[in-house]
């Protein structure tokens, strides 16, 4: 007979192997009560077949349907491996069949002639805590798995950021030894002696554009790894750094001078294309895994400061001007009726230099002093100006007149805000003193200039007084 089959409002699967259909229906009637349906079979060999497609939650099985022919219930390889979950329904009338459950790892026995819903209650509860720890178990293990990959993951990233730290430290430990630069020429020498010596670089060599753009030429210097490479004309000048063809080139001819086995490194400035190229053969088995790309990243920086250095030093030039120069273009002014496109203006240091002769136990840090203050003045100062500095106390400075309504507000402000004190070694003494600067707009003329900074007789007499007064030879201050 086919089974008849219903699902579980529970979604519990139970699958009934019982002869007499009347104590089935009793079963199932038990069964509904729990509110649970069942699948019925009436022979061995029906259960045998469908328990070959699907495995039910547990299976009631007559004590008297327990072997049909050759077929035996323990048999059954799910039985044999414990997949299956059984309990035996038994009479009084057949208790002696009991015997041959004996060794079967059943959930229990069913007796007709009991209430059959309080020993299916009893069954089904111990199967359903079963069912759901299993669930349980199969939920944990998920998220044991879950954890194992993210803890695999992590585990992979902790050790690729460790690889990436270490490969930091070794770029970073290599390129302090590359030191600082003050310009792209500096910046090449340095080059060389920095791959010469780098332990795993055999051999290299170094190609830059010439002024012109039009031709690549190599830095001469005598290293025992650099190789001095053959110029290279070029097709077309070069405006906006190496072109790609060009870069070719320098490898091509590199691949026969150098090695089989080359690296090229690109170094960039301002431009698209790269400014210097670097060709070389490197000690592979002792760069395995090794960050070039960082490493090319940390020479372009150095590359770029080098370039900001010299253009900063370059700009510090142009409006730093000889006191020879500023008096000439002055008396052009005066004699010949020159145009001027400044104003001229005095900033005196009389009251600091007063200060610092009469003290001399404090020191004064001159040199921080005139750098940072000439730095900081540049910073506030637009269009074409001048700084020039006369003697010790004085400084003449060239406004330009299209900025002098608010760069000598500006200007005023500056020197009022400069904190003198900080270059005395001992600056509790000076906090409260009056020591700032003054400015004063000057005529335009060497003559005026000297008279306006000319030291006063009474100054004279005074300096003279107290040298005599407080003699060196007293104060143990060597000459």
């Amino acid at each position: 007979m086919q089974a008849q089959h219903a699902e579980s409002s529970t979604g519990f699967q139970i699958a009934l192997l019982i002869e007499d259909i009347v104590e089935a229906k009793n079963i199932s009637d038990g069964l509904r009560e729990i509110g649970i349906f069942a699948h019925f079979y009436q022979s061995l060999d029906e259960l045998w077949v469908s328990l070959n497609t699907y495995t039910p939650d547990l299976c009631i099985i007559d004590v008297k349907l327990m072997s049909q022919g050759t077929l035996l219930f323990k048999n059954h390889p799910k039985v044999q491996e414990d997949e299956l979950k059984y309990a035996f329904y038994y009479k009084d009338s057949t208790k002696l069949l009991l015997n041959s459950t004996h060794g079967l790892n059943h959930y229990g026995l069913l007796r007709a002639e009991v209430d059959i819903v309080d020993q299916l209650k009893s069954i089904l509860r111990r199967r359903n805590e079963e069912l759901r720890l299993s669930q349980q178990n199969e939920t944990m293990m998920r998220r044991v798995e879950r954890l194992k990959m993210r803890g695999q993951r992590l585990s992979e990233a902790q050790e690729e950021s460790h690889k990436l730290r270490s490969q930091h430290q070794r770029v970073k430990k290599l390129i302090n030894q590359f030191g600082t630069v003050n310009s792209a020429n500096e910046y090449l020498n340095r080059l060389i002696t920095f791959f010469d010596a780098w332990e795993e670089c055999e051999s290299f060599g170094v190609y830059h554009l010439n002024s012109t753009g039009q031709k690549l030429i190599a830095p001469k210097a005598k290293k025992a790894k650099y190789k001095i490479l053959p110029d290279l004309w070029l097709t077309s000048e070069n405006e906006n750094g190496i072109a790609s063809y060009a870069q070719e080139m320098a490898f091509d001819v590199s691949y026969g001078l150098i090695s089989d086995r080359l690296l090229t490194l690109k170094i960039y400035g301002t431009e698209e294309n790269p400014d210097v190229i670097v060709v070389g053969h490197f000690r592979e088995d002792q760069l395995e895994n090794f960050e070039w790309d960082l490493l090319e990243n940390k020479l372009n920086s150095e590359y770029r400061k080098a370039l900001i250095n010299f253009y900063r030093s370059e700009s510090d030039k142009s409006s730093q001007q000889n006191i020879f120069d500023t008096f000439q273009i002055m008396d052009d002014i005066q004699y010949h009726q020159a145009k001027t496109d400044h104003k001229y203006v005095v900033v005196s240091f009389s009251k600091l230099v007063h200060k610092v002769m009469t003290n001399l136990e404090n020191r004064f840090h001159w040199k921080s002093f005139a750098r940072e203050f000439q730095t900081d003045l540049r910073e506030i100062l637009t269009g074409d100006f001048h700084i020039a500095n006369l003697g010790v106390e004085n400084f003449v400075i060239s406004l330009d007149k299209k900025f002098i309504e608010t760069d000598y507000p500006k200007l005023k402000a500056f020197l009022a805000d400069f904190q003198l004190w900080r270059y005395f070694e001992d600056t509790s003494v000076v906090l409260t003193d009056d020591i700032n600067p003054t400015a004063k707009f000057i005529a335009p003329a060497a003559v005026n200039v000297m008279r306006q900074t000319k030291e006063t007789a009474a100054f004279d007499s005074f300096e003279e007084d107290y040298l005599y007064t407080h003699s060196f030879e007293n104060r143990q201050i060597e000459i």
